[in-house]
């Protein structure tokens, strides 16, 4: 019982003064995790039933409550390009709402203005924010975990579960991804989302399994939500509850086996030892000659050693990929059924065009070279900068597999590295960097 209090009443989630639990937080970022993982968080998204939407824009409300109780100090280093970076994104996607009338585009305004305020409140060194989100991401995925074993153990009557079954409309993305994927998805209980087959597939590594995607619709965007949010909390050694959030989270990203984010995650913690034995120097290096490579890898030899599935998915998407076909610069107002063939981030270029799809970019780099500043805040952040840089350049390298314009999780991990580089300067120094 002193744990369950000690994780509730974590002093980053009570009031200032007595033991006053800072329910507005907690409400906060209960409603934050609805918000930035809609529409890819199947089980969430099923429960609203016809009225998804409109509890997407209520929530939004929500967490923009609860994100502007939260103190907030300017980080000198961001003050000019955090919000520029926001400004430009939001100028591109006004532009493209008035002259298409995409209601997405309204869906990734909101979307937009919720992550700013995230970023806003964490990284004025308040973890409050980012520590209940992860508390709620870790309850959520514990009984998803369990259900899903007990599908597999053939506890539960599995067949009354698919998602052929519950009635779900045709506009349900799980009932879409059931139509698109090579495996049949079900949710029992309606708690969690469990793909399923008799044949396990070649997942690469020469590993043959079927990947658990647990509350999410995909296993690369159950690491887009969670891999960040692992890294914070093996760096955050003052939160409370840490060990359980740290082993939920570890099973589900095991569990998910995201091939794209295990490649992800071993590139960061190559650049991590570049790091500790050679410094910035050894990290430009490898950063540069990987880059200048890229060309010239036979990618597909490569991703075939991975394995066989995998090399089937470069093959096709390298000769049915349209988005290019068609491009022009302030994208398009298509529904969904008409876009065309595309990967992750490249949707972009056709819903926001290439002046989009530049900003894009240009934020994306942003971020990164943020992202590779942390490696050098040894004097306030010690060995704690390199789960944060892990966190961060995960998240953005998995923006590549993402489809929307806003750069959610990255922004967060970011936020929450310059919180916890904020919370450990020296109170004088925090004043200067005000």
């Amino acid at each position: 019982m002193a744990q369950v209090r000690n994780l509730y009443a974590d002093p980053a989630l009570i009031g200032l003064g007595a033991s006053r639990v800072r329910h507005l937080v907690w409400i906060g970022a209960a409603a934050l995790y609805f918000v930035v993982s809609y529409p890819y968080q199947g089980v969430l998204y099923t429960w609203c039933g016809q009225f998804a939407q409109a509890v997407f824009v209520v929530l939004c409300g929500v967490s923009t409550v609860a994100l502007l109780s939260q103190r907030a100090s300017e980080f000198w280093q961001y003050r000019i390009a955090a919000p520029l970076a926001i400004t430009a994104l939001a100028l591109t996607m006004l532009v493209t709402l008035a002259a298409h009338g995409n209601l997405t585009v309204v869906r990734e305004l909101l979307l937009l203005a919720v992550t700013a305020l995230a970023f806003r409140a964490t990284m004025a060194g308040d973890l409050a924010v980012v520590r209940a989100l992860i508390y709620v991401s870790s309850a959520a995925l514990v009984p998803a975990i369990l259900v899903t074993g007990m599908f597999y153990a053939n506890w539960i009557d599995w067949p009354t579960w698919s998602v052929d079954h519950l009635d779900l409309a045709d506009s349900n993305p799980l009932k879409i991804r059931q139509e698109w994927a090579d495996f049949d998805y079900y949710l029992p209980f309606w708690i969690a989302v469990v793909p399923h087959s008799w044949d396990v597939a070649d997942q690469g590594f020469g590993l043959h399994l079927i990947r658990q995607s647990f509350l999410y619709m995909e296993p690369t965007e159950t690491w887009y939500y969670l891999a960040g949010l692992f890294w914070i909390v093996l760096a955050d050694e003052k939160m409370p509850g840490r060990g359980p959030c740290l082993v939920v989270l570890g099973i589900a990203l095991a569990l998910s086996f995201s091939v794209f984010g295990i490649l992800a995650t071993a590139g960061a913690l190559m650049l991590v030892a570049a790091m500790w034995l050679g410094g910035r120097s050894l990290v430009l290096l490898l950063t540069v000659a990987t880059l200048a490579a890229l060309p010239f890898i036979p990618l597909d030899k490569w991703v075939r050693v991975l394995g066989s599935n995998k090399a089937e998915q470069v093959a096709f998407y390298s000769q049915n990929v349209e988005v290019f076909s068609n491009l022009t610069l302030l994208g398009h107002g298509a529904s969904q059924h008409e876009q065309p063939t595309s990967y992750g981030f490249l949707i972009i270029l056709y819903s926001y065009g290439i002046v989009g799809f530049a900003v894009s970019l240009g934020v994306t780099a942003a971020a990164l070279w943020a992202t590779f500043r942390l490696l050098g805040e040894a004097s306030t952040l010690g060995w704690r900068r390199f789960a944060l840089f892990v966190a961060c350049l995960v998240s953005i390298a998995l923006l590549i597999k993402n489809t929307s314009i806003v750069p959610t999780m990255p922004a967060i991990c970011l936020g929450a590295a310059l919180g916890l580089r904020q919370a450990r300067l020296h109170p004088l120094a925090r004043l200067r960097a005000a």
